[in-house]
């Protein structure tokens, strides 16, 4: 399958990814809050529009992927990212690393089809399993929303690129820290890979006429089914 063929724009095999909706991203008292967005929309309205997309994804048999940035509390894990002057921040086992509450998702108990990805760095492909989960349902392109736009975004917006597969950067379901790093974010993933930017609506639009994956619904109609030996 070549996704570079697909007259779809979200393509063949699409996956959703929500990249770290954290607490200490995506509430106003964590570390990092990322309040910042393209149409000046709040944290809490880029949260709705992801639900919102989870819900569509979910009904059109697309694989959903959610992502945690989680570091030890001695900072061992975090590299040079002690170089920033940045808070320490989603540290394993606080407040700060929890999905923010809103969110359509419990964690502890994800639905068919949708999966956890922990991760040490900004870049979800780097050091995790996504690329394997990904080949599982024949993904071409990914469909990226969540936090920050600059940085975990981008660099799995760039993972994805150098893995070959085409990006969609949902912009209003993305948000930063600032809008100076927000705006560049977005314009560096526009550079990258023409059309890696999308409008909500846009990919909203494809998303409600897509026909399903049917690997997502092989497992899904495998866990309707009642237990062996069961009545």
């Amino acid at each position: 399958m070549n996704p570079f063929e697909s007259e779809q724009l979200i393509g063949e095999r699409p996956a959703l990814l929500v990249i770290d909706p954290q607490r200490d991203f995506l509430d106003p008292e964590g570390d990092l809050f990322c309040g910042v967005t393209s149409d000046g929309a709040s944290a809490s309205a880029v949260i709705e529009r992801i639900n919102d997309l989870v819900e569509l994804a979910r009904t059109s048999d697309i694989p959903i992927i959610w992502s945690k940035e989680r570091h030890r509390a001695d900072g061992s894990d975090r590299g040079t990212e002690l170089l920033r002057e940045d808070p320490t921040h989603t540290t394993v086992e606080t407040w700060g690393e929890e999905f923010v509450d809103e969110l359509a998702v419990d964690a502890d108990a994800l639905k068919p089809a949708e999966y956890l990805v922990e991760k040490r760095r900004y870049n979800l492909f780097h050091g995790t399993d996504l690329d394997h989960l990904l080949s599982t349902f024949d993904v071409d392109t990914v469909i990226l929303t969540g936090v920050t736009t600059s940085v975990c975004v981008h660099y799995t917006a760039q993972g994805a690129l150098e893995r070959d597969y085409v990006y969609r950067t949902v912009e209003e379901c993305t948000a930063d820290k600032t809008q100076r790093l927000h705006e560049a974010g977005l314009r560096c993933q526009r550079q990258i890979q023409p059309g890696g930017v999308q409008p909500l609506s846009a990919i909203r639009e494809e998303v409600a006429v897509y026909e399903g994956n049917p690997a997502v619904k092989e497992i899904k109609s495998a866990e309707s089914l009642p237990p062996a030996g069961g009545q």
